[in-house]
């Protein structure tokens, strides 16, 4: 794994961050069209774990996550949750830490505007 190296102690500020908006795909789509914005720190690669922020809508969604990434979170505002036909419906909200392991499959419902930030390992 690539060693991620810091020159020197930094305040970050989020909104300063290259940001990248989307919209879920129409087949995707349960209820709204929620905007998202991630705002990556450090992008992914299979050899380093990324790190950013992400925002989203009120909304909901078909949610497939990649089978090569687990994400570990912190809710910094707002409330969503994660179900499949699996895994019972798990509410996140501010405050709260949690993990999307790899290939996890279901819905993700935003049912107050959402902040968190992530950590993605292989």
């Amino acid at each position: 794994m690539e060693q991620l190296i810091f020159e020197r102690i930094c305040k970050i500020d989020p909104t300063q961050l290259q940001e990248n908006m989307s919209y879920p795909a129409d087949e995707m789509l349960i209820t709204g069209k929620p905007k998202r914005i991630s705002r990556p720190l450090v992008d992914f690669e299979p050899s380093r774990p990324g790190v950013g922020f992400w925002e989203a809508e009120v909304g909901a969604w078909k949610f497939v996550y990649p089978s090569n990434r687990n994400e570990i979170f912190h809710v910094l505002e707002g409330t969503f949750s994660l179900e499949s036909e699996t895994t019972p419906q798990t509410e996140f909200c501010k405050g709260d830490t949690g993990v999307i392991p790899a290939g996890f499959s279901g819905t993700l419902r935003v049912t107050e505007a959402v902040r968190k930030i992530y950590v993605l390992l292989t």
